[in-house]
């Protein structure tokens, strides 16, 4: 089709650090009931994290930006479920 590929975008570093510590803790997620919902990640899971990986940032920040990136994944994982049990219908 000829189209260029996207160039990605620039991310800062503080972003990098964000999405990349989001990334591993969410690896160790829990999931449950038949539908393999995803669960919440929770304070154990990022004190889990910092344990092996300080950050030089503020914790209650860093908390917020893991648990607003959680709430988006989750949000779209539940808009793919229900968006999948309408095709069933």
């Amino acid at each position: 089709m000829g189209f260029k590929p996207a160039d990605e975008p620039e991310i800062d570093e503080l972003t990098g650090l964000i999405l990349s510590a989001y990334s591993v803790i969410s690896r160790g997620r829990q999931y449950a009931g038949m539908a393999a919902s995803p669960l919440p990640l929770s304070l154990n899971d990022i004190d889990t994290y910092l344990r092996s990986r300080p950050v030089q940032i503020n914790r209650e920040l860093f908390e917020q930006a893991i648990f607003a990136l959680d709430d988006v994944y989750r949000e779209e994982v539940m808009k793919s479920d229900e968006e999948s049990e309408e095709d069933d219908d």
